[in-house]
């Protein structure tokens, strides 16, 4: 079957949304759905998929476009400093309520660590502190609450959440594989990120004269964009999703046309991703993980850990939302899934967890983006909803 791997996981992608739709799960995030349709028919389930190179290939260019797409969603009209001092800057919420999240994450990490339940300390550090920023922008959208203050400083918290793991996961990857060059190197991405910017900058103007519908120039740069930043990552040793998150960014930045990113998004989105959620989940092997009673403890162990390291959010956001608001935010917040798949592939590059470690950890974000969704949809009516937060 290893032939037909790539039809058989394309006509999973095509069937997982009918399937949703015909069971009434719309509310359940696109990103899981796939994943447990990849269970299905990978190694756990039927085992009728068996990824070769081609796969695989296109399942790193999904988590790339899933990374740079996050990139991308960033507003950064927030991280300016407002001209009238009583307009409210969701700024310092958002940063203040990252940094509760990071400590407490750090705290959680040295529990685990000195009870020996999970010992790779930063590791658990860098996981415990994602949030899963494409999930929380679509529920923002779909309760309406994307414009509004409050969600804006969710959106803001998210994308610390989505930024700092990065960079962090790139230092540390340098450092496990004593590449230190590359750490010094580090900086050297965001300068060639500026470069690009102010390169392409007002490159619209320019397009707009020339392009045609067999050009398509405004695609073309951003995937120049993405393989650029993504080559000169690995070259200097650090991890390829840096990369195409400052890529996202840098095309944001440029102020491309809503046509523009609604079409990178449904090539993303429609092809690329697809196949990188069900290819996880494909090689996710839970028949090996429940015959491991080590992993399997931290399935409620990780869950928790990524529930409880949130809820710092909670004092962050009262002074500002109130109570009602404030829990919200720590509940929303939990879901993580974007970047835990690709920092728990590094971590199995590195040897730092076994298959079976990866597998627990998945399943509990997992869970974080089944339940989390659902608990704040309850906190908050729908009138609530559609309310303006000042």
């Amino acid at each position: 079957m290893e032939k037909f791997a790539l039809l058989i996981v394309l006509f999973a992608a095509l069937l997982t949304p009918l399937i949703t739709a015909r069971f009434h799960l719309t509310r359940m995030p696109t990103s899981i759905s796939e994943i447990i349709m990849g269970i299905i028919i990978g190694k756990t389930g039927l085992n009728i998929v068996h990824p070769d190179t081609s796969l695989q290939y296109i399942a790193n260019l999904g988590v790339i476009m899933l990374i740079f797409l996050g990139g991308m969603e960033i507003d950064f009209s927030l991280l300016k400093p407002k001209k009238d001092k009583s307009e409210y800057s969701p700024l310092g919420t958002s940063f203040a309520g990252f940094v509760s999240i990071f400590v407490m994450s750090m705290i959680l990490s040295g529990i685990l660590y000195y009870t020996h339940v999970f010992t790779d300390f930063v590791l658990a550090v860098i996981l415990f502190s994602t949030i899963a920023l494409g999930v929380i922008i679509s529920l923002l959208k779909e309760v309406g609450l994307l414009n509004t203050n409050y969600g804006q400083t969710i959106l803001l918290t998210a994308a610390f959440g989505e930024f700092i793991p990065l960079v962090a996961l790139t230092i540390y990857s340098a450092v496990e594989q004593q590449n230190y060059i590359s750490v010094l190197g580090l900086p050297v991405i965001f300068i060639i990120a500026i470069v690009l910017l102010r390169r392409f900058n007002r490159i619209y103007v320019f397009f707009d004269k020339i392009d045609k519908s067999t050009t398509q120039l405004d695609i073309r740069l951003a995937f120049f964009l993405i393989f650029t930043l993504v080559t000169f990552a690995q070259q200097i040793g650090a991890e390829s999703i840096l990369g195409s998150f400052l890529a996202g960014a840098v095309m944001k930045l440029l102020k491309p046309k809503p046509d523009t990113e609604e079409k990178l998004s449904s090539m993303g989105y429609g092809f690329f991703i697809p196949v990188f959620f069900i290819t996880t989940g494909v090689n996710l092997n839970l028949r090996t993980l429940f015959t491991d009673p080590s992993s399997l403890i931290l399935i409620p162990v990780f869950l928790i850990a990524f529930i409880m390291s949130k809820a710092a959010v909670y004092g962050a956001f009262r002074h500002r939302f109130g109570r009602r608001y404030a829990v919200a935010a720590a509940v929303v917040t939990s879901t993580t899934i974007t970047l835990v798949l690709p920092i728990l592939q590094v971590g199995r590059n590195l040897k730092l967890i076994t298959t079976a470690q990866s597998g627990a950890i998945t399943l509990a974000a997992i869970i974080t983006c089944l339940v989390c969704p659902v608990i704040f949809n309850k906190i908050l009516s729908k009138e609530d909803s559609k309310e303006e937060n000042n």
